[in-house]
């Protein structure tokens, strides 16, 4: 886990998320699945569910872009090197309607993006043997940290207990 976090932030860090204080958060929409924030500033990543009709985009299941706060909210996508070593999503379809992805950073950490007709699509994830639907992440940067020796103090997986429905914080220290 020590190796994801490292590699991930050191090619990513630029956002995350969890409601810290003054942190922007996006505007819900019917298909979002959540957000990554950190604590250098404010520009977020947004995932959302691309749908063809009542079932997920086996194609592109997943649009992903940031929110550039810092230049008055612009929506824009990943670049280059976000999508290919940080923030991009790397997919495989399991079966209609439940895609595996994990982050390009690292494979380590799966993701699950499922969807029923009874609910909007969704993706959880198993932080500390807790699987939660996931809303938001926020990264906790160490003093010093800068976009290209990035360290993690700690990660919070923001979301929804699996089972209960119940809101939970999940921390992940990271060594």
């Amino acid at each position: 886990m020590k190796t994801f976090f490292s590699f991930f932030f050191y090619f990513f860090i630029n956002s995350i998320l969890f409601s810290q204080e003054n942190y922007p958060v996006p505007e819900k929409t019917a298909s979002r699945l959540f957000y990554i924030q950190h604590s250098n500033n404010y520009n977020t990543y947004v995932y959302d569910a691309n749908m063809e009709g009542d079932f997920i985009s086996t194609e592109n299941p997943i649009n992903e872009y940031r929110i550039v706060y810092t230049e008055g909210g612009a929506k824009k996508p990943l670049n280059k090197i976000q999508k290919q070593f940080a923030y991009g999503m790397i997919t495989k379809l399991i079966e209609p309607n439940l895609i595996e992805m994990h982050l390009a950073a690292s494979s380590k950490l799966k993701f699950y993006l499922t969807f029923n007709d009874k609910e909007k699509p969704r993706v959880y994830v198993t932080i500390n043997k807790c699987k939660l639907y996931l809303d938001s992440i926020f990264v906790k940067l160490k003093e010093g940290s800068t976009s290209l020796k990035t360290k993690a103090k700690y990660v919070l997986f923001s979301g929804k207990d699996f089972i209960t429905g119940e809101n939970v914080v999940e921390k992940l220290i990271v060594k």
